[in-house]
C-alpha cells in the first residue's frame, strides 16, 4: 500500500492592534470575536482563522484612550498588523492614525478600516470578520513572499 505524504499546517500567532476614536465602538467590534479580557486599559480578544495550509491564532489588542503612553506602544509593539475603527468614513481621522501606525510600525504593516456607521448588525459582524480574514491573508502572504525570497537567495549562493 502505497502512503502519500500528508502535508502538515504551519501553525501563526499574530497581533493585531485596534484603535480608534470612540472606546465603546472599539470594544463593540472586539466583542464580535470572543469575550473581551480587559488588563490595565487594555482590550485583549482572540479569533482564529485557517486556510488550506495555515492555522491562524491572532490576538487583539485595543488600548483605552486614558491608558498611559507606556501601555499605548505595548499595544503597537510586536503587531503583525492594524485594524482602525470609525464610526463613520473620515479621511482625516484616518490620515491621523494611519500616521500614528506609521510612527509607531513603519509603512510594511496591513492596515484596515472598518467602518461601523449606525451599529453592529449580523451584516456588519460579517464585515468586520471578513475585514480580519483579509488582514490575515494579508500577513501570510507577505511571510510566504518573504520566505520565497530567502529561498531564492540562498539557490542563487
Amino acid at each position: 500500500m502505497n502512503q502519500s505524504r500528508i502535508k502538515s499546517k504551519s501553525n501563526y500567532l499574530f497581533k493585531i492592534t485596534v484603535v480608534g476614536p470612540d472606546d465603546s465602538l472599539l470594544e463593540d467590534v472586539l466583542s464580535t470575536f470572543d469575550p473581551v479580557v480587559k488588563v490595565d486599559g487594555i482590550r485583549i480578544v482572540s479569533a482564529d482563522h485557517s486556510t488550506d495550509d495555515s492555522n491562524v491564532r491572532a490576538v487583539f489588542m485595543s488600548p483605552k484612550h486614558a491608558v498611559l503612553d507606556i501601555l499605548l506602544s505595548l499595544t503597537y509593539k510586536g503587531a503583525s498588523a492594524v485594524m482602525i475603527v470609525l464610526k463613520d468614513p473620515d479621511p482625516e481621522l484616518e490620515t491621523i492614525y494611519r500616521n500614528e501606525i506609521r510612527e509607531n510600525l513603519g509603512t510594511k504593516v496591513p492596515t484596515q478600516v472598518v467602518t461601523i456607521g449606525s451599529g453592529i448588525d449580523e451584516f456588519k459582524r460579517a464585515e468586520i470578520h471578513h475585514t480580519f480574514d483579509e488582514i490575515i491573508e494579508e500577513i501570510l502572504s507577505k511571510k510566504e513572499k518573504k520566505r520565497q525570497a530567502k529561498t531564492k537567495k540562498k539557490k542563487k549562493r
